[in-house]
């Protein structure tokens, strides 16, 4: 497996999350995304917001560097909820 094209030794183990704390994390993504959608629509509507390019000084955002002993660290849970909040960055 690999998180951000760095290798997960197979010796580390990452559970499977249990459904009630994917639920939670979902729900809370949810409300996250529906609270900057209403501040994003809040800013539209002062004059200096409007027609504001993104601008990424020194190029656009890196992904996040995955320390694989910071890892072997976490509890298991706390590797599980790591890899559900990024299993869109998950390979094998």
């Amino acid at each position: 497996m690999k998180i951000y094209n760095v290798e997960i030794p197979p010796d580390l183990e990452i559970p499977e999350l249990d459904a009630k704390t994917k639920a939670a994390i979902d729900a809370f993504h949810e409300e996250n995304v529906r609270d900057q959608r209403e501040k994003e629509e809040r800013m539209k509507s002062l004059p200096e917001w409007q027609n504001k390019p993104v601008v990424y000084p020194y190029g656009p955002p890196r992904p996040p560097s995955i320390n694989v002993q910071a890892l072997r660290q976490l509890p298991p849970h706390t590797r599980a909820i790591f890899a559900y909040l990024h299993r869109d960055e998950i390979t094998y």
